[in-house]
């Protein structure tokens, strides 16, 4: 017969110099900061100061700061009189908040907008289009002329494009 010698598993303890950067690498508000850190990661494993798998982990985590500080996000703009609040997202720039329609130019040419809304619209250059989407809003074409008389009316989210 055989018997099982269950052997106690050894964790590793992460280094003072790892526990440490990790900490400043989370308070960290510039790019030029992060670099130091990033520096010092270097310095520390060159020293014997963390492990090799601790390096890697800190350069994650210095890398990825490194680009959150580089390309913050930007919060949306609140919608709150009427008018166009106009937003680019190739540019990084998210949708505003609270907006009652969503416009687009027209694929066409600059005569015609599109829009989205929950609002039933009517009036002189006002068509509903009849595609149904199935997310319960109204889709519309409307006129150059239209569109200037419903931005003094409602907010107004537009997508401008990069083309």
């Amino acid at each position: 017969m055989c018997t099982i010698i269950q052997f106690p598993i050894k964790r590793m303890e992460n280094t003072n110099g790892y526990k440490n950067l990790v900490a400043l690498f989370e308070v960290c508000d510039s790019v030029k900061s992060c670099n130091v850190y990033l520096e010092s990661v270097e310095n520390f494993y060159e020293n014997g100061s963390i492990t090799e798998k601790e390096m890697y982990t800190l350069r994650r985590i210095g890398r990825q700061k490194r680009i959150q500080l580089a390309n913050p996000i930007k919060k949306p703009v609140k919608a709150g009189t009427p008018g166009i609040y106009a937003y680019n997202p190739g540019m990084g720039e998210q949708k505003p908040e609270d907006c009652q329609i969503e416009a687009q130019m027209s694929f066409y040419g600059s005569s015609h907008y599109h829009l989205k809304t929950a609002l039933e619209l009517k009036g002189r250059g006002i068509t509903k289009d009849s595609s149904n989407y199935g997310d319960r809003l109204n889709r519309y074409t409307v006129t150059k002329l239209a569109y200037e008389k419903l931005q003094k009316l409602y907010t107004i989210s537009y997508k401008c494009c990069l083309d």
